[in-house]
């Protein structure tokens, strides 16, 4: 399984394509791969459309959202097209259209609300 995959200890490195080959021997490993890449690709779309949405809901161009964040207008559509961003960014672009975002995290039955500042800092 995969804990023995990540309990053996190396002492020099291998090829890449070695290293894939041990993972893909695993059993099971890709079982619900086409699950887990349509997750992430209707999440990604989610992600696309919701920093725009959330910047239209407050009623501000890509054009005032960069001057607030002293940054070019393309920067706004490339942050707003992006695969990933980082939490200080999303922060920065949150910020600057007057938003305090709170992260929900899920840990199995557990759940924890996190304000984004507390998680990126000052």
């Amino acid at each position: 399984m995969v804990e023995s995959f990540m309990a053996t200890e190396q002492t020099e490195f291998e090829p890449i394509d070695s290293t894939l080959a041990k993972l893909r021997a695993i059993p099971g490993i890709n079982s619900n791969l086409a699950e887990r890449r349509a997750a992430r690709a209707q999440m990604e779309r989610e992600y696309k459309s919701g920093l725009a949405m959330v910047r239209e809901v407050a009623r501000l161009t890509q054009i005032e959202v960069a001057e607030r964040m002293g940054i070019a207008q393309g920067s706004v559509s490339r942050l707003e097209s992006r695969d990933d961003l980082l939490l200080s960014s999303l922060r920065s672009y949150f910020r600057a259209i007057g938003v305090d975002a709170t992260l929900l995290l899920k840990f199995g039955a557990e759940t924890r609300t996190v304000a984004l500042d507390d998680l990126v800092g000052a």
